[in-house]
């Protein structure tokens, strides 16, 4: 994630840099040199900026359409997949983000992969598609 995602989700979740500092149980002033890129996001706090931004415009996803379907996952990759044994096909993402991709492990210099996935995209533009929860004046 870089500052400019960054700033976009707090902005579309309608906080603050104090409030969202709060919620990722950080200090005000890292939220600040996050969103001026002196320093980098942590992939555990992306992670935690794009839960909460899914699971706050569920309404504008489709739970019906579920990663394995989409991405034709077989049967014995299922098998060994977190998110299809939790029945969780939105959020696989979240859960898998680090050992699937498609069935196929992902190295750990590609552990942000599950970002690029189509499936997660797809989903993340739904969710930015309107611009009706845009808030009023963050800071």
């Amino acid at each position: 994630m870089n500052k400019e995602e960054f700033v976009k989700i707090r902005k579309r979740l309608k906080k603050t840099q104090r409030e969202i500092a709060k919620l990722l149980g950080i200090s005000y002033k890292t939220v600040e040199s996050y969103e001026q890129g002196n320093r980098n996001i942590p992939k555990n706090a992306a992670r935690l900026l794009y839960f909460l931004l899914f699971k706050l415009n569920m309404d504008r996803l489709d739970s019906t359409r579920l990663c394995w379907e989409v991405n034709n996952c077989p049967p014995d990759c299922r098998d060994h997949c977190v998110a299809w044994l939790a029945r969780e096909g939105v959020f696989c993402w979240f859960l898998t983000c680090t050992s699937c991709l498609r069935g196929k492990p992902v190295p750990k210099a590609t552990s942000n992969t599950c970002h690029s996935c189509d499936f997660f995209k797809e989903n993340l533009e739904k969710v930015y598609r309107s611009d009706q929860h845009s808030p009023k004046n963050p800071n």
